[in-house]
């Protein structure tokens, strides 16, 4: 360690994945108040494959050539962070790292190939973090330190609009790979949208979406843009999160829910996983498991702009306290300071 500071190497998943953005570069400048020095290497293009067998075989040759001089730069730091594996789903070069070493996990990652890179990484490690509890429970069996750090949110970005009239808009954000929880509420938009013709549905992501039920006339699709996409959540009066009851949505750290309550949103989100940890903390919004609590929480929010304020200001206390890249980076300091110490 260079005097008291620790420096830190990070390979991300790729320079536009969200983990990548929030979970690592959101938290570089207020780690540097805490002492700690980040750097990071991006994927080549993306960790993730293409589709196509022959552009696959392609993008794997370059990634795995891309890494080797990232692999070799960790030993000039004190610390290597692996955002989940280097190539998704598969050990690679993660053995020849550095140590000591630090898994970061924001994904139930073990679903995939029976756990095969997610084990063996979690091996080869000296601590791991998780972005939930859910997570950590999975990687206890491991034996290795495990420490629960949530996303943290960007409060002094993703802020409340200005006191204005309401735009009358229940929103969800994200990207088209999540098109598929949303068709699953689908029955219950079109009814609250029927019952109150003044209001709209805005998705924001990288492509439209297809709904059956869901006229035109109340439908708003926003291009996701990283400079527009507070404007886009601030603009909304409810904000959704749908999920399936499955193991690897049970694994999602919720970073879209505390986005909305972040921007002073209430929120109606499925009871899954961490989502269920974050209502019980105050009244941020409902809880929904059925299209029955859909219509509820959405119809008793809609009915009263009181409940609506009440719900946003409380879940924007809620992420400053808890969930802020600066209560983030705290957390993340006695992790590096803990790994650092041990070698």
């Amino acid at each position: 360690m260079s005097g008291n500071r620790i420096k830190a190497i990070a390979l991300t998943k790729g320079r536009n994945v969200p983990s990548a953005r929030f979970r690592i570069k959101g938290i570089i400048e207020p780690l540097q108040a805490y002492g700690v020095d980040v750097s990071y290497r991006d994927a080549y293009a993306s960790s993730y494959p293409p589709p196509g067998c022959l552009r696959r075989i392609l993008w794997l040759a370059k990634e795995l050539l891309f890494r080797i001089p990232d692999i070799i730069s960790t030993y000039r730091y004190d610390v290597v962070i692996f955002q989940r594996e280097l190539i998704s789903t598969l050990p690679t070069y993660e053995r020849f790292a550095k140590k000591p070493r630090v898994l970061d996990v924001d994904d139930a990652i073990w679903m995939h190939r029976r756990g095969w890179a997610a084990n063996s990484i979690a091996r080869r490690v000296d601590h791991i973090v998780c972005g939930n509890q859910y997570l950590a429970d999975y990687f206890k069996a491991f034996g290795k330190p495990v420490t629960i750090i949530p996303t943290g949110v960007d409060v002094d970005r993703f802020t409340p609009r200005l006191p204005s009239s309401a735009n009358r808009v229940v929103g969800w954000s994200g990207t088209s790979g999540g098109f598929k929880y949303l068709y699953g509420i689908e029955e219950a938009l079109a009814k609250i949208l029927s019952e109150n013709p003044a209001w709209k549905l805005r998705v924001v992501s990288d492509r439209a979406p297809s709904f059956r039920l869901i006229p035109e006339s109340q439908l708003e699709f926003v291009l996701w843009t990283q400079e527009g996409e507070v404007r886009a959540i601030q603009e909304m009066d409810i904000g959704l999160m749908p999920l399936d009851d499955t193991p690897w949505s049970r694994g999602k750290c919720s970073y879209k829910m505390l986005l909305y309550m972040s921007c002073g949103l209430p929120v109606v989100v499925s009871v899954l996983g961490m989502n269920k940890e974050v209502l019980d903390q105050d009244f941020v919004g409902y809880g929904a498991i059925e299209d029955n609590d859909w219509l509820h929480g959405l119809s008793a929010l809609i009915a009263s702009e009181d409940l609506r304020h009440c719900a946003g200001s409380n879940g924007r206390n809620v992420v400053v306290a808890n969930y802020s890249t600066r209560a983030v980076a705290e957390q993340w300091r006695v992790v590096l300071d803990s790994v650092s110490e041990s070698h």
